[in-house]
């Protein structure tokens, strides 16, 4: 569900079409790219810095106008997520829905599976509950449900979009009009981390099959970014990459990793873009008899997927996203909106990363939860802007 393209995208899209690494196209929806250089040790020694900087409690470092959210009180905040079957959606919409409940809101969570249809229907739902505001969550195609948004804008309720554009990047011409505010999220750094993990773990030589979902916007930016990475760092590195759709997640990427594997034997890394593939990834690696021998790294911070670093059977690293962080940054420019004060601008509320590896998981709590394992920055310092319920 990509938007239209922005130029950072495009010029990531050029770069790299200039990979020397020679692509080929794949059977299944698929692309591999086959690294034949030298080990490059100055390559590994920057990527290895690369997630060591990573490692720490994130400062918060929004710097924005302050506002009452007590404000919001009595209004309702209709949320339709990318889709409901996802880990990671539910859990930052729960956390979402706790604060806004805490400072007098009504949230309504719309449940679904990840349809445009559905996201309309969800759109023409809050329109007919005359909601106060509408938020797109986690990764809707905007461009794909534009007849709806214009539907809400004649009803004159606002739509906040998030988790869906990377930081710095705009919605397309036709769809920029119908959404009044956003909150961004670096996805192009995470992924970069992903790829430089697998460069540092595997000494410069890794052979990876990279997951992705085509049609969530994020996406192909972030293939770009790890495939750039891997060019940059790893030029003796080996990349697949296997699309699958959001709504085939539970019923293909085991297979599709399955296949992966069996074709090629010196597969020693699957990266999903997105972590909560990583749960159907790994039992395609445990169909394949690869358990040991082929390692995850993927994004997001779900608390199901830091629970398999701790179980340290396939899953090594993740790159941490604080869900809470990201409940509270989404109610920062929702209160912003429902309050009339003044927006983050472009959406960059500066919510950090933090890489999770068996070293310091167990700081995610035992089992994991979300919230926990990042410091607790951001509480004080939205708290701070927002002032008491």
């Amino acid at each position: 569900m990509p938007s239209a393209p922005s130029s950072r995208m495009r010029a990531a899209s050029a770069a790299v079409l200039a990979l020397t690494v020679g692509l080929t196209a794949c059977s299944g929806g698929s692309t591999a790219a086959t690294g034949g250089g030298e080990v490059d040790a100055d390559g590994v020694a920057a990527a290895t810095a690369a997630v060591q900087a990573a490692t720490g409690d994130p400062a918060f470092e929004l710097d924005a106008p302050a506002f009452a959210m007590s404000g919001i009180r009595g209004k309702t905040v209709f949320n339709i997520p990318n889709s409901s079957a996802v880990p990671y959606v539910q859990a930052v919409d729960e956390e979402s829905a706790a604060i806004a409940e805490r400072y007098g809101a009504t949230w309504v969570e719309y449940t679904n599976q990840g349809t445009p249809t559905e996201h309309s229907a969800g759109i023409d739902q809050a329109i007919s509950r005359r909601a106060d505001v509408i938020v797109l969550a986690q990764g809707i195609n905007v461009d794909l449900i534009v007849p709806a948004l214009q539907r809400a804008k004649a009803a004159g309720i606002p739509v906040v979009v998030t988790h869906t554009l990377q930081t710095g990047d705009t919605f397309s011409p036709q769809a920029a009009d119908l959404v009044t505010a956003q909150v961004t999220a670096p996805f192009d750094e995470a992924a970069a981390l992903i790829a430089n993990w697998a460069i540092a773990d595997s000494g410069g030589e890794a052979n990876a099959v990279l997951l992705t979902a085509d049609e969530v916007p994020p996406s192909k930016g972030m293939i770009a970014s790890m495939r750039a990475t891997f060019e940059q760092n790893c030029p003796a590195c080996s990349v697949k990459v296997v699309n699958v759709p959001v709504t085939d997640w539970a019923t293909k990427i085991s297979g599709e990793v399955q296949t992966a594997l069996q074709a090629d034997p010196g597969v020693g890394y699957v990266l999903p873009v997105y972590d909560s593939m990583s749960l159907y990834a790994q039992q395609g690696i445990t169909a394949a008899g690869k358990t040991g021998q082929v390692q995850m790294a993927s994004f997001n911070g779900t608390p199901e997927v830091l629970k398999l670093i701790q179980d340290g059977d396939v899953m090594a690293m993740d790159v941490g996203e604080n869900i809470s962080w990201l409940a509270w940054s989404t109610l920062d420019q929702v209160g912003r909106v429902l309050t009339g004060s003044p927006l983050v601008e472009g959406g960059d509320e500066k919510t950090p990363l933090k890489v999770f590896t068996d070293d310091n998981v167990d700081a995610t709590g035992t089992p994991p939860a979300a919230g926990k394992g990042y410091g607790d920055a951001y509480v004080a310092g939205y708290e701070a802007l927002w002032g008491a319920p």
